[in-house]
Order: C-alpha cells, then structure tokens, then sequence
C-alpha cells in the first residue's frame, strides 16, 4: 500500500470545506473535536437535531474515554445496532449489542481508543449525523504490524486518514442510535511516529475530557 501525507490547504479559495482549507495543527489535541461539535450543537436550534448531536457527543466522549461498557446502553443506542467500518480495504460489520460491545472493547483493551477529528466538515438530518473529517489514532507502534510499515513496536504513532462517517438514529424526542456507517479513504493513510512527552495515553485522554463528559448530557 502507499501511504501518503496530508495535503496542504487551498488558501486562494473562498469555502468552507474543511477538507479543502486543511486547517490541520502540527499537534493532536483530544479536546478539539469536542469543542467542534459543542460549538455545532450551539449554533444547532432544530430540537430532533440537537437531540440527536448530544446522544452523538455524549457517545464519542464516552468512546474516547475509555468507558466502552457505557455505550450501548437503552439511554444512547438501539437493542440491536449494526456497524460497518471501513479498514484500509477491509469492511468490518458488527451487528447485535455483543458484536458492538466486543468491538469498543477490543479498542479499549488494545489502547488503541484515543482519537479524533484533526479538521472536519459536520452536518447533521433528521435521519443523523454525517461527518467527513482527517481523523488520527494515537496506536502504540506494536499495534501496526499489519500496516505495512516499520513501525518501533515500543513508540508510539499517529495515525492519519481521511474519514466519512454516517450515525444514523430514531426520530424519538430522544433519539437512539441505530447504526455507525464509516468509510476511509485507503489511499490517505499516514504515519508519524512520535517523542515519548507528545504521546497522548487513554488515561490523558480520560482525564482531558472529564470536563466534557460532565456536561454532555442528554437533557
């Protein structure tokens, strides 16, 4: 597989694509998607829509966090969701709590669960929320032995690619979650290994978005 780098932005365009613009920081910050999204959900009025952004933000938080047991719970997510993720060239499908479960657990186990959206476009419909983002993994490097790359197995990397995410959920006054559809781009995948004091670990991650988690609720 090639693995490319990031694309430098447009800057001589007039747009708000994300996508194109390529505002993406030198350096990954786990805070930063979430604070996206509040700012979304604030400038968000229709109450279905708003409804719908805070059952997607409490469940990333949660996912991030590292309490993979606490999202496929009756509050936040269908009895029987089904999943399809997109992996290099490999699509995953979980379907039924058990396989979903297992599949944030398995993230939570390996430590491969602290990411985010580096930049991202966001929209969000009566039937959910649509996403397209350059997202990056925080993956200790003795997880990438099958990423065709010469990865130090004691380090740890970023991991880069670009994402379409689709959330679909009920029209419920609380909306539920029914299904996670995820589509990378193969071709977009990059890796840069990183200084021991710029390793962002699950428990980082928990504790920078406590915060967050306090007030993402569903009320």
């Amino acid at each position: 597989m090639q693995h490319t780098t990031l694309i430098k932005g447009r800057t001589d365009l007039r747009t708000a694509d994300a996508l194109t613009l390529m505002n993406v920081s030198p350096k990954f910050d786990v805070t930063q998607w979430p604070r996206q999204v509040e700012r979304f959900l604030h400038d968000t009025e229709n109450p279905l829509h708003r409804a719908i952004l805070k059952n997607y933000l409490r469940h990333l938080l949660l996912e991030v966090s590292g309490h993979w047991n606490q999202i496929i719970v009756p509050e936040l997510t269908v009895e029987e969701p089904m999943y399809r993720v997109g992996d290099r060239r490999e699509m995953r499908v979980f379907t039924g709590k058990a396989a979903v479960e297992g599949f944030y657990r398995e993230a939570f186990e390996t430590r491969t669960n602290v990411m985010g959206a580096r930049t991202m476009n966001m929209g969000v419909e009566d039937y959910g929320v649509t996403t397209e983002a350059v997202w990056t993994h925080v993956v200790p490097g003795a997880m990438l032995g099958d990423h065709d790359i010469d990865a130090d197995p004691a380090a740890h990397y970023l991991m880069t690619h670009h994402l379409f995410q689709i959330f679909t959920y009920t029209s419920e006054a609380r909306p539920r979650l029914i299904a996670e559809r995820i589509y990378d781009d193969p071709e977009s995948y990059s890796y840069q290994k990183l200084a021991p004091a710029d390793v962002v670990t699950p428990e980082m991650a928990r504790a920078q978005l406590a915060p967050f988690l306090a007030r993402a609720t569903l009320e």
